[in-house]
């Protein structure tokens, strides 16, 4: 249920407004996004992603979520995201300091 911080329903005529600021960030997630600005390729996935289905895809859509980097096209070379999503961690991590 997007825009809302907390598990309840919207009641019978309630709205559900779209959330204005970043959203927030686990210890899980900032630390992902510590692996990919530092990750050099051979890097093992870290965990819990590494036990998913497809570990890329699961951290690509996790980026995507925390605003990181744009949803990537379908056709989109691999190798190119994630070194698009390299930079955009760094950067990142420069804007959110710990």
């Amino acid at each position: 249920m997007l825009g809302r911080m907390s598990d309840e329903r919207p009641q019978r005529g309630e709205t559900v407004k779209p959330m204005d600021g970043p959203p927030r960030v686990a210890l899980r997630e900032r630390l992902l996004v510590e692996w990919v600005a530092n990750a050099k390729v051979g890097d093992p996935f870290p965990e819990p992603w590494s036990n998913a289905m497809n570990p890329r895809e699961s951290i690509i859509r996790t980026l995507v979520m925390l605003r990181i980097i744009p949803l990537p096209a379908p056709d989109a070379n691999m190798a190119a995201v994630a070194q698009e999503a390299s930079v955009a961690a760094r950067a990142w991590l420069v804007k959110h300091p710990a």
